[in-house]
Parts: structure tokens; C-alpha cells; sequence
């Protein structure tokens, strides 16, 4: 039972490791929640080394996932019709050398020591034996301290705030998941209402850091004296204040009904 979350982590990380080096679509996403996932077992459980890690490998692949979101979401609004083909092809010209560098980048990591490194050191923690009431309960206690800080925040509070719990809901549902995978009954319909929380959480980073990108190019096409792409972003910018501000409701508006459906003081009670 206690090797259980290990060899869950071991056999997806290696998995979604080959896949992004496969350029499977989704490799990159795969390949980062399986490191995040890896992270939060390892914090829980006291592997500090290993959860160094794995954050350390998460935040250099970091860039890279969200300029694959960014022209994502450029190319829904060209296809929505928000966005012109001139600076459409504009920003994907400035963006897709950015992007290429960063996947022959990425892809070094994927294939270096430390990678498989951290591979191995899961597969030895996964076959390690323990009592398996200890590591079950520092799981089970670190999913409680979590969920005592998913009270949802406020509508006003910074966006340093709602990211930093938009964290705390994913590593809460990880372990969640971590304990259900143990044999912990009762958690699914927590499990579940967590993901959506995540889902809504995650739509509003993305669409935040998108509209970051697009100010940053803009003061860059500024001091180059690049008159009508500064306007033109302009106005895309402005647009995106209301997707924003919009996402960031919806978000807001499912943590509350989660606090309502699921009270945390009755996680598992």
C-alpha cells in the first residue's frame, strides 16, 4: 500500500516523458503534471531532495507550456474573429522562434541524467518497504492542512492570492487522488468537484498570462516606434480585460459553491 503513490509516479513520469520526447500533443502538459504530481507526494512524505526536483524541472519547462498555451489562444481568437490576420501572423512570427528554442530546450532536459535520475530514485522509492501507516497517514495529514486553506478568496483579492490557492487546489486534489490510490474510500466526489475547481482556476491563468504576453510585446513594439502594431494590440488588450476579469468570476464564483457543496471542516470527518 505505501509503495503505491511511487510506483503511480514513477510509471507516469516515465510515460509522459516519452511522450513529449514522441511530440505527442499533449506530451508537454502530460510530461509537467506528472512533475507536479511527483512534487506534491514527495513534500508530503518528507523526500525534500526529490521535491527540489521535480519543481526545479517543472519551472524549466514552464516558459515553454505557456507559449504553447499563448498561441493557442491566439489562434481561437483569429478563429473567433477578434483578432486579424496581419497581427495574427505578426505575433506567431515574433513567437514561434521563441517556441522553437524552447522545445530543443526542453527536449535536452527530457533526455538528460537529471530526468532519468529522478525516474530511477522513484522506481527505488516504490520498491522500498515501510510500515505502511506511517506514510499513509503524513499523506492523509498533509491533504488535511491543505484542504483547512482552500476557503475560497475573496472577490477582491490580488491575483497573487487566487494564484497561490489556485496551487493549493491542485496539490490538494493530487493527494486526494495519492489517498484514494491507497485504498482511502469517500474522496471521489471531493476529487471531482477539485478538478473542476482546478479547470476554472487554470482558465483564468492561462488567459491572465496571455494578456501579460501581449503587454509585453506591446511596450516592445513601442520603444521600436511600431505605431499601428501598438494600436492594434491596444485594442486586443482592452478586449481582454473582460475575458479576464470574466474568468476570474467564474472561478471565483465555483470556489464558493465548492466551500458550499463540500464544507472543509468535514474533509473525511
Amino acid at each position: 500500500m505505501v509503495a503505491l503513490p511511487w510506483s503511480l509516479r514513477a510509471r507516469s513520469l516515465a510515460k509522459a516523458r516519452r511522450a513529449f520526447l514522441r511530440a505527442d500533443p499533449e506530451g508537454l502538459h502530460d510530461f509537467r503534471v506528472a512533475l507536479r504530481r511527483a512534487e506534491a507526494t514527495a513534500a508530503a512524505l518528507g523526500e525534500e531532495k526529490i521535491e527540489r526536483r521535480t519543481r526545479s524541472l517543472v519551472r524549466s519547462l514552464s516558459p515553454l507550456r505557456q507559449l504553447e498555451i499563448d498561441r493557442g489562444l491566439l489562434a481561437r481568437l483569429r478563429e473567433l474573429g477578434l483578432v486579424g490576420d496581419n497581427l495574427s501572423a505578426g505575433l506567431e512570427a515574433r513567437w514561434v522562434a521563441e517556441y522553437e528554442g524552447d522545445l530543443r530546450e526542453a527536449g535536452r532536459l527530457a533526455r538528460s541524467g537529471r530526468a532519468r535520475r529522478l525516474e530511477r530514485k522513484l522506481r527505488r522509492l516504490a520498491r522500498r518497504r515501510r510500515g505502511p501507516g506511517d506514510s499513509l497517514l503524513r499523506l492523509e495529514i498533509e491533504w488535511r492542512r491543505l484542504e483547512r486553506r482552500l476557503a475560497p478568496p475573496l472577490e477582491n483579492a490580488s491575483d497573487r492570492r487566487l494564484h497561490r490557492y489556485r496551487i493549493t487546489v491542485k496539490r490538494a486534489r493530487y493527494l486526494a487522488e495519492d489517498l484514494a490510490a491507497c485504498g482511502v474510500s469517500g474522496l471521489e466526489n471531493r476529487i471531482e468537484h477539485e478538478k473542476e475547481l482546478q479547470d476554472a482556476l487554470g482558465r483564468w491563468n492561462d488567459i491572465l498570462l496571455f494578456r501579460e504576453r501581449l503587454e509585453k510585446t506591446r511596450d516592445e513594439s513601442e520603444k521600436r516606434g511600431s505605431v499601428g502594431l501598438v494600436l492594434e494590440l491596444d485594442r486586443l488588450i482592452g478586449v481582454l480585460e473582460t475575458t479576464v476579469a470574466s474568468a476570474r468570476h467564474h472561478a471565483l464564483t465555483v470556489a464558493g459553491r465548492f466551500a458550499r457543496v463540500l464544507p472543509f471542516a468535514e474533509a473525511r470527518a
